[in-house]
């Protein structure tokens, strides 16, 4: 199962991220409620730092192979945002 969702800068679309994983889980049947929560955070962040660095614009796709998840996330920005040193 897989669910996409393209949009340009805006603190709503956030929200709609938020809404559209929340979908995606449900319909993946049963799952624990801070897995789901866990997933949603992490698409919302995901999301947010594309539109905080990526220059505005991106693509969010969940995807629930048989037995993983991937939660791919890119920007159109012409430029590679500058990346932080681990902690």
């Amino acid at each position: 199962m897989s669910a996409g969702r393209r949009t340009d800068r805006s603190v709503a679309s956030i929200a709609g991220v938020r809404e559209s994983a929340r979908a995606f889980l449900k319909g993946l049947g049963p799952i624990a409620q801070d897995a789901a929560d866990t997933v949603v955070l992490v698409a919302s962040e995901l999301v947010t730092n594309a539109l905080r660095h990526g220059g505005g614009a991106y693509t969010l796709d969940l995807v629930a192979p048989r037995t993983a998840s991937r939660r791919p996330c890119t920007t159109t920005a012409p430029r590679r945002p500058p990346c932080a040193s681990p902690l």
